[in-house]
């Protein structure tokens, strides 16, 4: 299978993610690294996996380096395959006895794909015998974003994307960075002495930029006096730009749901490199019919609907390298309730806070969410003004629809009342007001409201509008243990501290009494209950 991976020939197309291999930089201050004595098995067999990734990323190495470095491999001959992969390793990692790390400069390319990550050669010198996983990390890179609700990501199950670990965010950022460890490469060095990691970097930016790089194994592993980082000038080749033409079912020009993926499940454009109209917090992007969307040279996967009334429809493609493409997107439905005289809408849209950002931008423009309430398919899309950003979002109320509006795609900006005064008895939608200032509250969120929800119904009701409970029971949280308590003081009839099926009878419950008996004893404990109740919320 080896000879196989070897005699592959370089693919016409890549992922973009690609090595500017046999290309040397002539920056002085790179090295050639070191042979470092190793058994040459683990090394075989870790360089062995790292040509697979290559040759899975689209990335592989050329058939001259191949054909040297097949016959070292079968040889297990450590040093041979050193002196073949050092040529084209970027980065040289040393870390020492004690953990700490220092980085260097190699002599592999500096060439970047912008709007694509290009896969790049670590050589990790592993003097500490660590198992940790290898981080690498740059000032150039990072969220453009700032100030994300740090609740809103636990509430959404976003933590993956760690928009919390940096509140801040800069638009200068034009980095993403990320190890490949996804098999058959590890999610954590080996701890051989030496071995080979792939490190992709994405850069939103053409031309010549500068970056600093930086590697650790953790906190506080890095080597005094900046050793652990270097800098690096990049020569960056620009992406294509790709013109859409999007159709809806019947042929006529509309705005669809996008999702760009490579084969390595990379989504394009990264999330932590978006602002509006694109949004970090979700993996698709909304284009209208005639927009454009940069994409790095290579196969991609797209995934195009337009809400739940439509199919999802996925097909690969292969981006040219070129400055400019052409894509055609056909949206087909499933469904159509228009037909029926039903038409879909979303009452509680929010233009700032919740999950948005505070910075660069105060929220998202009119222009942004219709393209999002648009390109959802949706007839009707309520976007309701709350406490964040509310002195910079209540411009954008009007009595009537907004003028971006079509016939069949309707916008209105309207209020929650979450945030302000009135906050306290449940958050409040009020929709299709003529006026957004209530009375003695001079255009502010916190002067002259009231402290509860009836004044403020009444208010929207005498304009014509229309009233509701926008998320009853969010932040009504139950005490498991409290719970599991009164359940208890209320059924326990024989007093003996636990429940059993016949007190059980008229108890409201999360779950059956048979799934909350853990220990199967025909009894239901405090301790029971209590994990139940906090399983269920």
């Amino acid at each position: 299978m080896r000879v196989n991976i070897y005699q592959r020939q370089l693919r016409s197309f890549s992922i973009g993610l690609f090595l500017g291999v046999g290309l040397l930089s002539s920056v002085l201050n790179s090295q050639v690294p070191e042979v470092i004595p190793v058994d040459g098995q683990p090394l075989a067999a870790n360089v062995a996996r790292l040509l697979q990734s290559l040759e899975f990323l689209g990335a592989p190495l050329s058939n001259e380096v191949l054909a040297k470095l097949g016959p070292a491999i079968d040889a297990e001959d450590a040093a041979q395959i050193q002196t073949i992969l050092d040529s084209q390793t970027l980065f040289i990692v040393d870390i020492n006895p004690e953990a700490r790390v220092k980085a260097r400069r190699g002599t592999g390319s500096t060439f970047l794909q912008q709007g694509g990550y290009t896969s790049f050669l670590v050589k990790v010198i592993n003097e500490a015998a660590t198992i940790q996983p290898l981080r690498i990390l740059s000032p150039q890179a990072g969220q453009v974003y700032g100030d994300p609700s740090s609740l809103s990501a636990i509430r959404m199950q976003r933590e993956p994307l760690k928009e919390s670990e940096d509140p801040t965010g800069d638009i200068e950022r034009f980095l993403d960075l990320d190890m490949y460890t996804l098999p058959p490469m590890t999610e954590t060095l080996s701890g051989l002495e030496v071995e080979y990691a792939i490190a992709l970097i994405y850069s939103r930016d053409a031309g010549k930029r500068e970056a600093t790089i930086a590697f650790d194994v953790g906190q506080g592993s890095q080597d005094i006096g900046f050793r652990a980082e270097t800098p690096i000038l990049f020569h960056v080749k620009p992406a294509t730009r790709v013109r859409l033409k999007i159709r809806d079912h019947d042929g006529s020009p509309t705005t669809a749901r996008l999702v760009f993926k490579d084969h390595a499940g990379k989504v394009y454009p990264p999330q932590a490199k978006r602002l509006a109209p694109d949004f970090y917090f979700q993996e698709q992007i909304y284009r209208k019919d005639g927009d454009e969307v940069i994409l790095p040279q290579g196969r991609l996967i797209v995934e195009s609907s337009r809400g739940p009334e439509y199919r999802v429809q996925r097909k690969e493609i292969v981006v040219a390298d070129q400055p400019t493409a052409d894509l055609e997107i056909q949206l087909q439905r499933w469904v159509n309730p228009a037909e029926f005289g039903f038409f879909s809408g979303d009452h509680h849209i929010h233009g700032a806070g919740c999950a948005h950002y505070t910075s660069p931008t105060q929220g998202a423009t009119p222009e942004d969410m219709f393209l999002q309430v648009k390109g959802e398919g949706l007839n009707v899309g309520c976007v309701l003004t709350w406490g964040p950003c509310f002195d910079y979002q209540r411009q954008f109320f009007a009595p009537i629809v907004d003028e971006l509006s079509e016939p069949l795609t309707l916008l209105k900006y309207d209020l929650e009342i979450s945030g302000f005064g009135s906050a306290a008895l449940g958050h409040v939608c009020l929709l299709n007001l003529q006026n957004q200032t209530y009375p003695g509250s001079d255009g502010t969120k916190d002067k002259g409201w009231p402290t509860w929800t009836t004044p403020v119904m009444r208010w929207t009701k005498e304009q014509g509008g229309v009233t509701g409970y926008a998320h009853s029971a969010s932040g009504l949280k139950i005490d498991p243990v409290s719970a599991a308590h009164r359940l208890m003081d209320q059924f326990d009839s024989n007093l003996d501290s636990v429940l059993d099926h016949r007190e059980s009878e008229k108890a409201l419950f999360p779950y059956t009494f048979y799934k909350m008996d853990q220990d199967r004893d025909s009894a239901l404990t405090e301790s029971e209950l209590a994990s139940a109740i906090d399983q269920s919320a």
